[in-house]
């Protein structure tokens, strides 16, 4: 029996040895990891998602130089500076150490309407939150015309008042009524306009908006357009007014205030 205890005991150090070992290549490959991550540099900036938004452009703002070592980035700041351009919604930023590529990730904002200046020419876009982005070469959308905001614009404020921006979110969300209003006018912050595509055989009719409840006065605004201007052509329709609670009243001219 005592000459199992000489053995037992070797078995329990060369364990013990073991694991101290296995334990130190383990720190020892971890901290070589660590080293290896803070030092990997940056060989290539890449971009993906943009359209409207030049990835040059974006390159730029991120002010990444070739050769940096990916261990000084923070990847939130560099996304906060691309995000900066007016074409872009959100950014994400990724760094890919095996292949030492950082990647830039954007969402481009989706033109809602086309803002239009004094004479009617194209100033810029807007998107359903507000935002602007201007004029893209090679790309054109089929949206409303919003006439009666400012020429000149921020590209990190909202540019529409919130009577705007409830009417271009409503048209993104009601079927139909993209389509169906041709554009908005800003009469002031406060008062919208709208101004239909022609149905049938009537021509653009303005129509009369409450600011609130936009969604359920497009709505009756669809409905009238399929029951009455579409099949009724001799209607004497110039003019259509929603504020008025589960009413459409229509007028043969328009009616200024």
């Amino acid at each position: 029996m005592a000459s199992r205890t000489p053995r037992k005991l070797g078995r329990l150090i060369a364990r013990l040895l073991g694991v101290v070992v296995l334990g130190g290549a383990v720190v020892g490959l971890g901290w070589l990891g660590w080293r290896w991550q803070a030092h990997t540099t940056v060989e290539r900036v890449t971009v993906t998602g943009a359209q409207h938004a030049p990835a040059d452009t974006l390159r730029t703002l991120a002010r990444v130089d070739t050769g940096v070592a990916m261990g000084t980035l923070q990847p939130s700041l560099i996304a906060d500076r691309v995000a900066r351009h007016p074409w872009v919604k959100t950014a994400a930023v990724h760094l890919r150490r095996f292949s030492q590529t950082l990647e830039v990730a954007v969402t481009e904002r989706v033109p809602a309407a086309l803002a239009v200046d004094s004479r009617g020419e194209p100033a810029y876009y807007l998107d359903a939150a507000g935002y602007a982005m201007p004029l893209s070469d090679g790309a054109a959308y089929d949206v409303p015309l919003v006439h009666g905001l400012a020429a000149d614009f921020h590209p990190t404020q909202r540019l529409a008042p919130p009577s705007l921006r409830e009417t271009l979110a409503a048209l993104s969300r009601v079927e139909d009524t993209d389509v169906l209003v041709a554009g908005i006018v800003m009469e002031d912050a406060q008062a919208i306009r709208l101004l239909t595509e022609p149905i049938g055989a009537h021509n653009s009719i303005p129509v009369l908006v409450r600011p609130d409840s936009i969604a359920a006065q497009l709505r009756h605004l669809r409905a009238f357009a399929r029951q009455v201007l579409a099949t009724r052509p001799e209607a004497p329709v110039g003019q259509i007014d929603l504020r008025f609670d589960g009413q459409i009243v229509t007028r043969q001219q328009p009616v200024d205030g």
